[in-house]
């Protein structure tokens, strides 16, 4: 009987990321650094991973055999992949309590069953003429006040070259106003302008934007706005049916790779796995424990965020560079996190649920707006930040609540598109 690779390839996915944590990252520095701050372990229990690992096979299974349409299908695949998984195998190592990994547990089920919900959505919708008209007025208009910084941009940048210099500088210059519109620009009005250029093959517009974008990029130099272009694109021409086969084989791919390489480098030097599979999977489920640690029964309660008008926050430096300093001696390091360790420190396990509620709200809206999945790759870049990042942040200063009101009036519609 033959049996096809192709249809166990999250199951490869699991093994491989479990032998790199255990053969390589848990080694590495920000593990080690923590382990001297609280006393947490990564040892591998065999009767713990045993536990874990059914659990997870058990949800891998689940997912494949939901009933989904593709761009929900696609979203939960992401967060099983680059969340859920690691998650799993991070806890499936360590001695501390189960709460945290719980919440992830919550999280990625919660989402599961808000995909699954189905409902009309009675709101007017814009269109394709009314929509990009008015894309292209806010974004001619909005972008108007950046000339004044043209002066400012290093062309070193295109080539990633002094880029920090950069960032330092217009972290300076840039006012309140281009602070909050450059992330909105970059990461969620010009890739949806631009979808809808190729979309509708509209070439002149395309270049037109390319343009713009590459000027807010120098004005900043912040690398995820190229990564975030090329993803838009890169998603745009995947086949929709296979992006989860590619995006799952190209990480199969890597970690081979990262494995490969153990007997020739040390543990932070095995640059694969530090930069692909340390800094994007299992970074975050650490800070989860380092801002359960500080934060416990010492909750801020949004005081640095949207309540920090009516809230005092107790401390000089924000949470993220607290984290940095106290857990691994770098006062300047901002060691930022997403939904869970956001809501946590803010409101303690009910602060994640909170967060988990808001999310699988947003995404189930999205869901039954039937968005055309050649847009993927702007929630795809939107799901990253949410893990990464503070959740008030995503949907403020990067666009989140922009790209939900998008969604509602520009991209959503009626019938479910042949791409779904």
């Amino acid at each position: 009987m033959k049996i096809k690779i192709s249809k166990y390839l999250f199951e490869i996915y699991y093994i491989l990321i479990s032998i790199l944590f255990f053969l390589v990252v848990r080694y590495t520095w920000f593990f080690r650094k923590l382990n001297e701050k609280i006393e947490i372990e990564y040892n591998f229990n065999l009767l713990k991973y045993t536990l874990i690992s059914g659990f997870v096979f058990f949800t891998i299974r689940l997912y494949r055999r939901a009933n989904l349409d593709l761009f929900s299908k696609n979203i939960i695949g992401i967060v099983l992949v680059v969340y859920f998984i690691p998650s799993s195998i991070f806890y499936s190592s360590t001695n501390a309590g189960p709460a945290i990994y719980l919440a992830h547990v919550v999280m990625f089920f919660t989402l599961f069953f808000a995909m699954k919900l189905r409902y009309d959505i009675s709101l007017p919708i814009l269109s394709k003429k009314q929509s990009l008209f008015m894309l292209v007025a806010i974004t001619v208009i909005g972008v108007l006040p950046f000339l004044r910084y043209i002066q400012y941009i290093n062309i070193k940048n295109l080539f990633l070259i002094d880029i920090y210099i950069t960032r330092f500088k217009f972290r300076r210059l840039f006012d309140v106003y281009s602070s909050y519109s450059h992330s909105w620009f970059t990461r969620v009005i010009i890739p949806v302008i631009f979808v809808f250029a190729l979309k509708y093959r509209l070439r002149l517009l395309a270049f037109f934007y390319i343009l713009i974008l590459l000027m807010l990029y120098l004005m900043g130099a912040v690398k995820s706005v190229l990564l975030g272009s090329l993803l838009v694109v890169l998603f745009y021409f995947l086949p929709p049916k296979k992006i989860m086969n590619y995006i799952v084989g190209g990480l199969i791919s890597l970690a081979i790779l990262a494995i490969v390489s153990i007997p020739f480098f040390d543990a932070d030097n095995n640059m694969v796995a530090v930069i692909i599979f340390r800094r994007l999977m299992f970074i975050p489920s650490l800070l989860d424990y380092a801002y359960v640690d500080f934060f416990d029964d010492n909750y801020l309660y949004w005081s640095s965020s949207f309540l920090k008008g009516f809230i005092a926050y107790p401390y000089i430096e924000t949470p993220a560079r607290l984290i940095g300093d106290i857990y691994f001696d770098r006062p300047d390091m901002a060691a930022n996190n997403g939904i869970i360790s956001d809501g946590f420190a803010n409101a303690g396990f009910i602060g994640s649920l909170l967060n988990i509620f808001f999310l699988s709200s947003f995404f189930s809206i999205v869901k039954n707006s039937n968005v055309d999945i050649r847009f993927f790759g702007i929630f795809f870049f939107f799901i990253y930040n949410i893990f990464t990042t503070t959740f008030s942040t995503v949907l403020v200063t990067h666009g989140g609540i922009i790209l939900l009101l998008l969604t509602l009036f520009v991209l959503r519609n009626k019938k479910t598109s042949d791409y779904q």
